[in-house]
């Protein structure tokens, strides 16, 4: 079954449900990020077209991880590394309000599920990244995206990674939005 790419732009129609790549939540949250006005956009026309919107928890420690990343270096000019937050972990300490105020916003957006549900299981999620991870070449973190989107029948995905421009999802139809 085919992947369509499409360049998002205003006034797309959106198919439901949606799957949201970490990429996509950071650039509406950090006011900083290149595409901040492209991404909220976008989020607004989600909200709008009230799409059905697929999140996961393995997206929001990803999230976690980039706004940490983009606050860090703009507070301080530098990079952040575990290692860093390992021999200073009261470094996270000024940074737990925004954490809190950004994972409540995600956790009370309109017709949003979050993944995995009991009805993929964590081993069938395990098997099918696993199957995805070798066929695709891709990332491992990725290839348990892929396996999510395809386990939770999300017939889109939002992202600007590059990484996912030559996937195949055998037995799926999904559509691939760059923002």
């Amino acid at each position: 079954m085919p992947i369509q790419m499409l360049t998002y732009t205003r006034g797309t129609t959106i198919v439901s449900p949606v799957y949201l790549d970490a990429n996509f939540p950071i650039s509406c949250f950090f006011r900083g990020h290149a595409k901040y006005v492209a991404a909220r956009n976008f989020l607004f026309e989600l909200f709008a077209q009230q799409v059905e919107i697929y999140i996961s928890t393995l997206m929001v420690d990803e999230v976690w991880w980039g706004l940490l990343r983009e606050w860090y270096r703009d507070d301080t000019g530098i990079q952040i590394t575990a290692r860093r937050i390992k021999m200073n972990p009261n470094i996270l300490n000024r940074y737990h309000h925004r954490f809190q105020q950004i994972t409540s916003n995600m956790l009370n957006w309109v017709n949003t599920t979050f993944l995995p549900t009991n009805t993929i299981g964590a081993k069938n999620t395990i098997q099918c990244a696993l199957r995805f991870l070798t066929q695709n070449n891709i990332q491992p973190r990725d290839s348990f995206h892929l396996a999510l989107i395809a386990l939770s029948g999300a017939a889109g995905f939002i992202t600007s990674d590059s990484d996912f421009d030559n996937i195949t999802i055998p037995g799926t139809n999904l559509t691939i939005y760059k923002y």
